[in-house]
């Protein structure tokens, strides 16, 4: 089953539980050895983070300043995909489509962006975007999301088989106009901007809600009560327990 027949087989009647960058591990997240741990654990798809080097190529990391989680100082856009790949892991986007294709794991894909940074080289991203997900015939299996509405408008542009997502960092005078002027399937942001009548406005107009990051149980009764439709979560399997746990009527009823 695809990312798109998985969700669509889902709406309306069960939540969606994507990891988190992969999840939270031992192991780097956005990386291939820690999406590799979450395989066969009933996880619906992976969210992951995708920028650019000096040399114009698309790597997966999530942080813009390599200082936090490298060894390297500086920011992924100093420095080439060969410099960074010998300082420590990481995978390249060809590499994860390349993995999740063979896997049959979905993609939420978020491009990373800071406007006043990487505002010059927004389209290279958006090409490389495209390309990559030509190469490994991968439009069934993604979804492409970010603040950067212009860009995701590009690569529609390039490329009209690719599905958007929008992060929805504040609540929008028109949301169902947003959603239909941006030709996006799911309205994302976090669950402390979302409401009951915002949901059900936005189920009504066809479209699809994901409220994140749920790392708790509570927070999981939260997203249930308002009836979204996914979540992604640093702790995926321990989610999806709490939501099996939820299923047999072990926890409450968000009716």
């Amino acid at each position: 089953m695809t990312f798109l027949e998985t969700i669509a087989s889902g709406a309306g009647k069960r939540l969606l539980i994507g990891g988190h960058r992969g999840h939270l591990s031992e192991v780097r997240e956005n990386t291939l050895e820690n999406f590799a741990q979450i395989l066969g654990s009933g996880v619906d798809y992976i969210e992951i983070d995708v920028q650019l080097t000096a040399d114009g190529q698309a790597v997966i990391y999530h942080d813009l300043d390599l200082g936090l989680h490298s060894p390297l100082f500086g920011r992924v856009r100093d420095y080439t995909v060969a410099q960074l790949k010998a300082a420590f892991a990481l995978n390249t986007l060809d590499e994860v489509l390349g993995w999740c294709r063979e896997q049959g794991m979905g993609v939420l894909l978020e491009i990373k962006s800071r406007e006043l940074e990487m505002h010059d080289t927004m389209p290279v991203l958006a090409q490389r975007i495209v390309e990559a997900l030509r190469r490994h015939d991968f439009f069934e299996m993604c979804i492409v999301f970010g603040t950067d509405h212009a860009t995701l408008k590009r690569i529609t542009s390039l490329e009209p088989r690719v599905r958007l997502a929008l992060i929805v960092p504040h609540v929008p005078h028109d949301p169902v106009g947003l959603m239909k002027d941006m030709g996006a399937m799911i309205y994302l942001c976090f669950l402390d901007n979302l409401s009951a009548g915002l949901v059900e406005e936005l189920h009504r107009a066809g479209y699809l809600v994901d409220g994140s990051v749920v790392n708790t149980r509570e927070r999981l009764a939260e997203a249930l009560a308002l009836r979204v439709d996914m979540i992604e979560s640093d702790y995926p399997e321990m989610i999806l327990g709490y939501y099996r746990e939820f299923r047999k009527g072990g926890w409450g009823n968000h009716d």
